[in-house]
């Protein structure tokens, strides 16, 4: 089987990378600049010996089949995760569905896509309407050709160490050096994220069955708890400094809270889009009886084991 990754050496493709060496995939192209890993932990020089890397031409349908000719499954996990200077969630669909329409061209048998829990073409979620035009892309094309398609449905990953969850390392900043955590709302909000080694696990699954098609599949762990009970174990875990509390303050408050933090850390600790989506009810699965969802690793037993 040959394939091609939109980011190989990045997040989820640098454990799907090692799955899918691991089970005899002897080349994988990666779609990216990136020539390193993001962390040097999981692939070692052999299997990045494998790797090759090398930018997609968006621009061009023509140069992006040309670039997957010979490429029997495509793992599609790109996106953006902020609209910035101009470039938009529905952009960034367009972009995608222009790379489905050249795997087509190029005669690739499947596309494995990375998309989100519960989207829609009506929410009023950017990023979530952005996945949904996605989808829809790849479906149509699907529907009138004979390339297959799995979509997974991921709502938030954490991985093998604190920093590899933003989320949860970033809360843990916080906690260890403020006396209040504040939630936006009533805390009430389910999440149900994934271990990246269970997405990498589902990707790979769906990947490898080249015939069939159609599959679309949540990327959630079996622990789905509201935003008070999550940030309170962890709060407890990493032996935070203060409080949790639900404040019933809206997220563009508790954002913009935030901000002399990012001025400091020179980075986004907690977008205002980031908390909005978490506060919407869509991440958590469509299907939450799927028995994958069962035999997942458990996001607190992962919180108890790494501690922030």
């Amino acid at each position: 089987m040959r394939v091609a990754i939109t980011g190989a050496l990045s997040y989820t493709g640098r454990y799907l990378s090692k799955l899918l060496l691991d089970n005899g995939v002897n080349h994988i192209t990666s779609f990216s600049r990136r020539t390193t890993p993001l962390t040097s932990h999981l692939l070692n020089q052999n299997d990045l010996s494998k790797i090759t890397s090398k930018p997609l031409d968006w621009t061009s349908r023509k140069a992006m089949s040309e670039s997957l000719e010979g490429i029997d499954v495509l793992f599609c996990t790109y996106w953006i995760r902020f609209e910035v200077d101009g470039d938009t969630h529905e952009k960034a669909a367009a972009r995608v569905g222009e790379l489905f329409h050249a795997a087509k061209d190029a005669g690739v048998k499947k596309v494995v896509f990375s998309s989100h829990t519960r989207t829609s073409l009506t929410s009023p979620y950017t990023y979530i309407r952005g996945k949904a035009l996605a989808e829809s892309y790849l479906r149509a094309i699907c529907s009138t050709s004979s390339m297959n398609y799995s979509i997974v449905r991921p709502c938030g990953i954490f991985g093998d160490t604190p920093s590899e969850s933003i989320l949860m390392n970033n809360a843990s900043w916080v906690m260890r050096g403020t006396p209040l955590f504040l939630l936006s709302g009533c805390g009430g909000e389910v999440f149900q994220p994934v271990h990246v080694r269970d997405m990498a696990r589902l990707m790979c699954d769906l990947g490898e069955s080249m015939h069939t098609t159609s599959e679309e599949l949540d990327a959630c762990g079996p622990d789905a708890p509201t935003a008070l009970e999550l940030f309170r174990r962890l709060n407890e875990e990493v032996d935070g400094n203060g409080f949790v509390i639900a404040s019933g303050l809206p997220t563009r408050v508790i954002g913009a809270m935030t901000k002399p933090i990012d001025w400091i850390t020179g980075d986004v600790l907690l977008d205002t889009d980031d908390l909005d989506l978490l506060g919407s009810g869509l991440t958590r699965a469509n299907n939450p009886d799927d028995e994958l969802i069962k035999g997942r690793r458990s996001l607190f037993d992962w919180i108890g084991e790494v501690k922030g």
